[in-house]
């Protein structure tokens, strides 16, 4: 029991810490006016060239007092540094003592709004079709809309962590409990443009 309760706590804590980072951090009313400028231009960005990306995450979330999480791969492109689209996979990591699983098929998209050279928040919006496991096999669906901090300040990657909220649909004949949670993301996000730019200039030389 002494466990299960810190484990809650640090979590709450961990969510706690991203809310008051984002509050304190982010100017609202530059957000609001780069959103409508960028609304205001959105056929320019999209008929601008885009840039092909890879992003890796882990989403944790406490269920049934222990602290789980979903792993997702995404390839996406992004046009004008503002706006993300992509497909992607996802599933549940192991949880201990419970033959519980579920995989999905993600379709996303972001905006962007890039703070400085090195710092952009993303408003993402997830939504995905699978399958749910457990003594039988179900449907699974979810919708999920977060908020993202991301670095770029390196040159072949970006790291990015907030926070989401996943609103889940399932097949209850296979898992009656709810499946809707907030979760913490951890994400790594690769830059292939500069890694295969980087890799010709190796090359040439």
């Amino acid at each position: 029991i002494l466990i299960n309760l810190l484990k809650k706590s640090v979590f709450l804590k961990m969510r706690t810490f991203l809310f008051l980072l984002i509050l304190f951090n982010l100017n609202f009313s530059a957000q609001v006016s780069n959103f409508n400028s960028s609304l205001d231009s959105i056929k320019t960005i999209l008929s601008s060239t885009p840039k092909l990306g890879f992003k890796a995450e882990n989403k944790y979330f406490s269920l049934w007092s222990d602290i789980t999480g979903v792993r997702e791969l995404k390839p996406y492109i992004e046009y004008n540094e503002t706006i993300r689209f992509g497909v992607g996979y996802c599933w549940l990591k192991r949880i201990n003592g419970n033959n519980l699983r579920f995989n999905a098929i993600t379709f996303f998209g972001e905006y962007l709004i890039n703070l400085n050279d090195s710092w952009a928040a993303e408003i993402p919006v997830d939504f995905g079709f699978g399958k749910i496991r457990s003594n039988s096999i179900g449907y699974y669906q979810f919708f999920e809309p977060s908020f993202i901090i991301e670095y770029k300040g390196f040159n072949f990657f970006n790291i990015g962590f907030g926070t989401g909220l996943r609103l889940s649909y399932h097949d209850k004949k296979v898992y009656v409990k709810d499946l809707t949670v907030q979760t913490l993301i951890l994400r790594l996000n690769l830059k292939f443009v500069e890694i295969y730019k980087y890799i010709l200039q190796v090359r040439d030389t």
